[in-house]
């Protein structure tokens, strides 16, 4: 069952937005089946507007790596999925502990075999990325970073400067950059307080973020 892993390097980097968006874009040619780190109920609604396919939490505190594994693959047959998309929450060894990866977007990628995609916040940054590309790689030798995604670039000169130090010096393909947009942005949620059944503009965003992908990420190479 192909699968892949969204992860950021911590909150607010447009995780959501951009996992959100590469799930509208795939399901314009296959079936997609999303998936949620975390006991997190928002994001996956904005999931479901985007595949047509309720969402499922994956989450090592509450399941086995078993558990983890069934419930994943029962989401991809009842979907009938193509692909499965697993939207990470916070960074991806954020978890209970300091030095443990329980509860963490990590241990989803591990326990799935599941390859990741990091999101970095790339504003005003070019070597730096790199740099931060490498220590997230070397943090955890079980995980496999397939490549990058740059958020909030400031041009197109900028994305391909920091395309290639990353390339270059963490040796790590860069996907695809999103140049900076508050148009595209939503606003932001206290706690996960603010469903996006409640969202006036959330199905024309969805629309919005899926075009963006296809515009600006090689989804050939993500999938």
């Amino acid at each position: 069952m192909k699968r892949v892993v969204l992860s950021g390097t911590g909150s607010g980097v447009g995780k959501t937005t951009i996992s959100t968006g590469i799930m509208r874009a795939l399901s314009k040619k296959h079936k997609i089946q999303s998936f949620k780190v975390g006991p997190d109920y928002i994001d996956p609604s904005y999931h479901k507007c985007a595949t047509g396919n309720n969402a499922r939490n994956l989450d090592s505190f509450f399941m086995s790596n078993g558990q983890i594994r069934q419930s994943f693959k029962q989401g991809m047959e009842r979907s009938n999925a193509d692909y499965g998309i697993i939207e990470g929450v916070r960074g991806l060894y954020e978890g209970i502990s300091p030095i443990t990866d329980v509860g963490t977007t990590s241990s989803i990628a591990k326990a799935l075999n599941a390859p990741v995609i990091l999101i970095i916040n790339s504003r005003s940054l070019v070597r730096s990325a790199a740099a931060m590309t490498l220590g997230f790689k070397a943090l955890d030798n079980q995980i496999n970073i397939q490549g990058v995604i740059l958020n909030n670039v400031k041009s197109q000169k900028h994305y391909l400067k920091t395309k290639e130090a990353v390339e270059t010096l963490a040796n790590t393909p860069v996907i695809g950059g999103i140049v900076r947009d508050k148009s595209i942005t939503m606003e932001q949620r206290h706690l996960g307080l603010i469903p996006a059944v409640e969202e006036e503009r959330i199905k024309h965003l969805i629309e919005k973020w899926g075009e963006l992908i296809e515009d600006n990420i090689d989804l050939d190479m993500l999938v």
